[in-house]
């Protein structure tokens, strides 16, 4: 985009421009050539003049100044302060998208863990007052002498009153002429019966409550919260990438930096060869360096 604002264009300002181009010789004051030279400017990394350029970018010129000089007199050094600043702000880049993904990570297993709670919670009471009333009704019909009463009967149908199977259906059937059956032999054999249906009944309703409380511990299984907390949605995805991205720039730099000082120390031991490995210090007496 250029730095300067453009003038709308018709067809009579077009024509006129080209009619006058053909007789002009160019801008002649000194504001119509800087005018001219910066009509196209889009960029400062090829302009000759810097800091017109960094201004109208918003850069500060004297910023850029200090840092020319110090990479003037001590290029090594200055190098590897900011290879480090940059280093530690990777790092910290490196912690905020860890912080985030594992944020992100706990939402998503907090999201399931209501999910799950909020549909099996029900179901799992639901199961246990089935279970209590199966051992209710057991225990009635266990009295040899009485057997349950119309009351207890009464309270199991209603309580399995909508179970749509087919097994309870006929078993609340079964159930119902107990209420008025007088004491006595038919009463003892239908009691014996629906002692025997309501035992097979009550074991597969258990063996379905047992796996469905194993169900709901595996889904709450490290190995599944392990699932759940992998990237999964655009947001975990992106930081995952700005981690990876980050840890790559993090290698580079390191490198960078302990190639710049291996050079360095390189350098220093070039500039060394020629000294001797002896060092005397003169103290202002009169001994003598031995050989």
């Amino acid at each position: 985009m250029s730095l300067i604002h453009n003038q709308a264009m018709t067809e009579e300002n077009l024509a006129a421009k080209r009619a006058n181009g053909s007789t002009s010789q160019g801008p002649v004051t000194p504001a119509g050539k800087a005018n001219s030279a910066a009509a196209n400017l889009r960029h400062g990394l090829y302009s000759r003049k810097r800091n017109e350029v960094l201004s109208a970018l918003g850069e500060d010129p004297e910023e850029y100044a200090d840092l020319m000089n110090s990479l003037e007199h001590n290029w090594v050094e200055r190098l590897e302060g900011e290879l480090v600043q940059r280093i530690g702000h990777t790092l910290w880049r490196m912690k905020r998208a860890e912080n985030t993904q594992e944020k992100l990570a706990l939402n998503r297993i907090q999201a399931v863990r209501e999910a799950q709670q909020s549909a099996a919670g029900p179901r799992l009471v639901r199961a246990h007052e089935n279970l209590d009333c199966y051992d209710d009704l057991g225990a009635a019909l266990d009295r040899r002498s009485t057997g349950p009463t119309s009351d207890e009967i009464q309270t199991f149908v209603e309580h399995f009153r909508d179970d749509p199977s087919e097994e309870m259906q006929e078993f609340l059937s079964l159930l119902k002429p107990l209420k008025t059956l007088p004491k006595g032999p038919e009463r003892k054999a239908a009691c014996r019966e629906a002692r025997v249906r309501l035992r097979q009944m009550e074991e597969s309703y258990r063996s379905v409550c047992i796996r469905f409380a194993e169900q709901v511990e595996e889904m709450q299984s490290p190995e599944s919260l392990a699932a759940l907390a992998a990237p999964q949605n655009d947001m975990a995805l992106l930081a995952q990438k700005v981690e990876d991205s980050t840890l790559r720039q993090l290698w580079r730099l390191s490198n960078m930096l302990f190639r710049i000082g291996k050079g360095a120390r390189k350098q220093r031991d070039v500039k060394n060869e020629d000294r001797t490995d002896y060092v005397y210090e003169n103290t202002g007496g009169d001994d003598k360096m031995s050989s």
